[in-house]
């Protein structure tokens, strides 16, 4: 099964570019279809990279595509076996056909520092 960080529940819903804190994952299964699942680490204080990695390895996904992920995100999931493609952007389908298409990039390392989206404080997110 295939992950896309989405913002909403549809395949032209806009992919959200963060992983940890993203509204919904548009889970794809081999036959195409498409299954919208709330993000249960979104709100969370701390940790959300890591409760979502574990929500994906749970399900057993086994490929994400997200615009960004954060080192503790990136262990979880690498641990669970799960490749991540990153650069993903559009809509879900959009990013599904980069991703079919060959043109995302796997990567090896976390793209983001920890603590990316939360809004505010150190990374420049917010007031």
């Amino acid at each position: 099964m295939i992950a896309v960080t989405s913002t909403g529940q549809e395949m032209g819903s806009p992919m959200d570019p963060r992983f940890g804190r993203c509204s919904y994952f548009a889970i794809i299964d081999s036959s195409g279809n498409m299954k919208p699942v709330p993000n249960v680490a979104q709100s969370l204080g701390n940790g959300a990279g890591i409760e979502a990695a574990r929500q994906m390895a749970d399900m057993k996904v086994g490929t994400v595509i997200t615009g960004n992920v954060g080192p503790n995100a990136f262990r979880v999931l690498q641990a669970a076996g799960v490749r991540i493609f990153v650069g993903g952007s559009g809509t879900v389908r959009e990013a599904l056909e980069k991703y079919k298409q060959g043109s995302l990039t796997q990567t090896s390392a976390s793209t983001s520092p920890g603590h990316h989206g939360m809004g505010g404080g150190r990374w420049g997110h917010g007031p």
